[in-house]
């Protein structure tokens, strides 16, 4: 177990806002009849096929499936991802082809995407830390090849004033991310060609038990509580990169598509509709530390041209890994915990999917690259705490 001093004051580096009235609400929807009320969603995204799964990954498993593409087809993916893309990918019989990333936004490289499209027969883009993807380059690249949306880090993000979700053929998102419903997984078809295939596929998922749910809304209740303050930095930072190691704790490692939860989906509906108001301020908090962390020296995550960035993550790039790693222990330290997200996905995709090293910004990116807190549950005391310590690191370098 890592070792850390007790620090009830460490900011966590996620955000995981379940509360025990989200955890009652959700309780209460396992009981309820059901139907429920879509209007949320189509006043966000319009008149739209929406289906839901238990979590993200199953969502794309579920689409993959629904193509109707030969065992073997490759998948094009940038391999700046969580590995349990690729696994959803593999356990759809298919193949990730990895794409590059383009380093001035973090997203799929077109480029990358233009040299290897004709080996492809569907692309994933990933709106990473919820930058949306340069899609009309992609969608000329692509042409007819089928491009699915991963909006996991997206809700409500913007490209061109279009929701990311509602360009590609088809998109899903994750509910345990931005909006913390526990979890679950929401697919927006946008191409109705695939509706047919992917009700079907929908209907061969299992129904999750009534116990289960109540289980999983009750650890889901808990890990949310001890990743506040004061416990976070007493003891569950050290459990949890314990059991991040040794225990699959999260699930995923283990590949089970089902039906979603009532109680997430309960839960998913009702913050939907005010939710809008957390991303504003998620969006607020970020821009006070791109002024405050203006003159550092760090790569910040400006808006591009032509989009809105809900702001999910605030990446801050290193010249160096050297110095990322010490900016990570030295904030740490401080008080404030950081992710290098995603880290270790190209040694993982060599390991076990198949990657031939060929994603030369992904990792180099993957060395320099430090997330720092900037929800919208921070206090502004809390964000000024983390903007000067950040602006310390310069110094100390």
């Amino acid at each position: 177990m890592e070792k850390m001093r007790h620090m009830p004051g460490l900011i966590p580096r996620f955000n995981l806002d379940y509360s025990f009235a989200d955890f009652y609400y959700g309780v209460k929807s396992i009981f309820s009849n059901d139907y429920f009320d879509l209007e949320p969603l189509e006043s966000l995204f319009g008149k739209k096929t929406f289906l839901f799964m238990n979590c993200g990954r199953s969502s794309l498993y579920v689409i993959l499936k629904s193509l109707n593409l030969p065992l073997g087809s490759k998948i094009g993916v940038p391999l700046y991802s969580c590995t349990v893309v690729f696994a959803a990918i593999v356990n759809a019989g298919f193949v990730p082809c990895f794409i590059d990333i383009d380093l001035s936004n973090y997203t799929m490289d077109p480029q990358d995407l233009a040299d290897k499209i004709d080996d492809l027969s569907a692309v994933v883009v990933i709106h990473t830390f919820g930058r949306p993807a340069d899609m009309d380059k992609i969608q000329e690249i692509a042409g007819d090849v089928p491009i699915i949306e991963d909006c996991a880090h997206s809700l409500l993000s913007e490209y061109k004033s279009q929701k990311t979700g509602i360009i590609g053929d088809v998109s899903f998102f994750s509910l345990a991310k931005y909006i913390s419903a526990g979890n679950g997984g929401m697919i927006i078809l946008n191409n109705n060609e695939f509706e047919e295939n992917l009700k079907r596929e929908l209907a061969l998922l299992k129904t999750p038990t009534k116990s289960n749910e109540i289980k999983h809304s009750l650890f889901v209740y808990i890990y949310s509580s001890l990743y506040h303050k004061p416990w976070y930095g007493m003891f569950a930072f050290s459990l949890g990169s314990y059991t991040e190691k040794n225990i699959d704790i999260a699930g995923k490692r283990v590949f089970n598509a089902t039906k979603i939860r009532k109680s997430d989906f309960g839960v998913f509906l009702e913050k939907i509709e005010t939710f809008i108001e957390k991303v504003e301020q998620q969006k607020k908090n970020s821009k006070i530390l791109l002024d405050e962390l203006e003159n550092t020296g760090l790569r910040l995550p400006y808006e591009n041209k032509d989009t809105r960035c809900n702001y999910f993550f605030f990446p801050i790039l290193f010249e160096s890994k050297e110095k990322r790693d010490k900016a990570c222990e030295y904030l740490r330290n401080m008080g404030v915990d950081t992710a290098k997200l995603w880290s270790t996905t190209p040694s993982a995709a060599k390991q076990f999917y198949g990657y031939k090293g060929d994603c030369f910004h992904t990792e180099e990116f993957v060395d320099r690259i430090l997330t720092i807190p900037n929800y919208y549950t921070l206090t502004s005391k809390e964000l000024l705490e983390v903007a000067n310590k950040v602006k310390k690191i310069g110094s100390l370098l």
